[in-house]
């Protein structure tokens, strides 16, 4: 019974080696967090493709609603092609848009 042990039968010097590791994981932690609010272009890139993905998806989900729309309806509502269009980057401004605000809010509650 040399070392001291609490009450459970653990050692302290298990414990103190416990809440060393804690502490250096808890750094490593927070430098990770650290390293990934960098600026990093590779992150930028990530995220220039990931806007234009989704504005292209909406553009061409927009396009074919819209036809698929004008076939049904059997020209009840037909659209011309312009139209199509027109309305079609409305709704990926709209998407991208709302992609954009995603990520400023993303990118908020990171920095908390």
């Amino acid at each position: 019974m040399s070392k001291k042990t609490l009450n459970s039968g653990v050692d302290f010097a298990d414990e103190k080696n416990a809440i060393k590791i804690l502490k250096t994981e808890s750094e490593e932690a927070a430098y990770r967090r650290a390293k990934e609010n960098e600026f990093n272009p590779l992150n930028l890139f990530k995220d220039v493709l990931g806007f234009l993905f989704v504005v292209a998806i909406a553009f061409g989900w927009m396009i074919l609603m819209l036809l698929i729309i004008s076939f049904v309806s059997l020209s009840y509502l037909h659209f011309n092609i312009d139209t199509m269009i027109n309305i079609s980057l409305v709704f990926a401004a709209i998407a991208g848009l709302l992609y954009i605000l995603l990520k400023v809010k993303e990118g908020i509650k990171k920095k908390k």
